[in-house]
């Protein structure tokens, strides 16, 4: 059994990747972060394990929707229509506030949506409630 948990994180945004993995730190964090630059690098690293019978599953899939390559919503409905993936929580961190959006990838099936705070200090609190949400159970 896997005594560390891991988050693959989609996020284009290098100074984005920077706050994120300091606000999860901030909050002692009990996993593993993988970033990668777009979606298509996300998916390119699961599939890439699908030969292996000990592969490791993510327990958390977080995904910013604007990206190059392929984009948020791209990821998570490929990951919802696939056996393997589909049960994994995928949580939305974006700069977008519009609430339609929020609800129709909610509706695609994402466990969550956050809108990037201004402020460190926020991004701490929203990552702690990613961290007790969803890896912390």
């Amino acid at each position: 059994m896997r005594k560390k948990k891991l988050i693959l994180i989609a996020e284009d945004d290098a100074d984005d990747r920077l706050m994120i993995n300091e606000a999860f730190l901030e909050n002692n964090m009990p996993a593993g972060i993988v970033f990668f630059e777009n979606g298509a690098e996300l998916l390119d690293y699961l599939y890439s394990f699908e030969e292996e019978i000990e592969r490791t599953l993510p327990d958390l899939i977080l995904l910013d929707l604007n990206m190059p390559k392929m984009d948020g919503k791209a990821v998570l409905s490929k990951l919802k229509l696939h056996n393997q993936y589909k049960e994994i929580p995928i949580v939305i961190l974006t700069t977008s506030r519009s609430k339609e959006e929020e609800i129709n990838v909610l509706e695609m099936g994402a466990s969550g949506f956050y809108t990037k705070p201004s402020s460190f200090t926020e991004l701490v609190n929203i990552t702690a409630s990613i961290s007790s949400r969803w890896i912390q159970n």
